[in-house]
């Protein structure tokens, strides 16, 4: 070998010898890993990903993405099912999912069941084919105005559960939707009205179907009541203008009165059923919390600090440091 080539050969035996001397994992490989997997384990409460699941359910708006079975009366007051699971940044001290998750998970399902009733009446409200060429509707869409959520049972993390959300009632303004977070394969439905097509996905050989009995005790984590309103601008639309531009409500046929009296007659008594379970959230019951706020002129306890933020973290750390003279921050 001439001496040429041997400043090469040294070269690389020296590169190989460090290579040997790495570790097979170095702390930046390690956090890498480690970041990536906590944001797959995760995902679902990264930022934007609320919004990538709302836009989710919007799509049933769109006439390509509907269900082909027609809608009809039948379908009003029957769940739709939407499944979750309990990531770890939704797990709070008792390690086990905080009552706060279960409001945006609230949001996704009832979302999912409003754009897939209302989908036709929604596009209709938006102006149908031209609501996406400049037709100058004003812009419309659901509003909350209020909800409320009972607890029976805790959720562990990354167990998996179902979102059962329906129409329980609406009156001239209100929309009732209820939300009931049940155990995952704890009930298998007798079938799927609007996708039939699904009816394979619940054939689970360890359901019996005469075992097919929910435990409420058991498998119901909790149920959510939600009061919402349909709008168009700052117009509001009454619920039942939207069933009917949805196809939801019976139309009138000479020839089949009694037929159309007899389904007007059956929804209207499931109706009056859901509203006599919505008055937790109906106006006269809540305009007296509303005034139990003592307003201005009147002794308080004090101020406290969330403690969020960078600001929040180091004031917090002052105080316990007793580093500050005030004892809040």
């Amino acid at each position: 070998m001439t001496d040429t080539h041997q400043p090469i050969v040294d070269s690389t035996i020296q590169s190989l010898a460090d290579v040997k001397q790495q570790p097979f994992a170095t702390w930046s490989t390690f956090w890498v890993a480690f970041t990536i997997l906590f944001i797959i384990f995760n995902m679902k409460n990264m930022p934007a990903i609320w919004h990538v699941r709302i836009l989710n359910s919007f799509r049933f708006v769109l006439r390509s993405q509907r269900p082909r079975v027609p809608l009809q009366p039948s379908h009003i007051f029957q769940p739709l099912i939407t499944s979750s699971s309990a990531q770890l940044m939704e797990i709070d001290f008792n390690l086990h999912k905080s009552n706060s998750s279960y409001f945006a998970d609230a949001d996704i399902a009832r979302s999912h069941l409003v754009c897939t009733l209302f989908a036709e009446g929604i596009a209709t409200m938006r102006g149908g084919a031209n609501a996406y060429t400049g037709s100058g509707q004003p812009i419309f869409g659901l509003a909350l105005g209020a909800v409320s959520c009972s607890f029976r049972r805790e959720l562990m993390p990354y167990e998996k559960y179902e979102m059962w959300t329906k129409i329980l009632a609406w009156d001239e303004k209100w929309l009732y939707i209820v939300t009931h977070f049940v155990k995952k394969g704890a009930v298998r439905p007798g079938s799927h009205s609007l996708y039939p097509e699904q009816a394979g996905d619940d054939q689970d050989p360890r359901l019996d179907m005469e075992e097919n009995v929910f435990d409420l005790e058991k498998n119901l984590f909790a149920t959510a009541l939600s009061k919402c309103v349909f709008k168009s601008g700052r117009k509001t639309v009454a619920p039942e203008l939207m069933l009917r531009l949805s196809g939801l409500l019976p139309t009138r046929d000479e020839d089949k009165k009694d037929k159309y009296a007899a389904t007007l007659r059956g929804i209207e008594i499931e109706r009056l059923r859901g509203m006599e379970m919505a008055q937790i959230l109906a106006a006269r019951n809540q305009r007296p919390l509303e005034a139990e706020f003592t307003g201005s002129n009147r002794e308080t306890l004090g101020r406290h600090s969330d403690g969020a933020g960078l600001l929040g973290l180091f004031g917090t750390g002052l105080n316990i440091l007793r580093l500050r003279k005030t004892p809040i921050w």
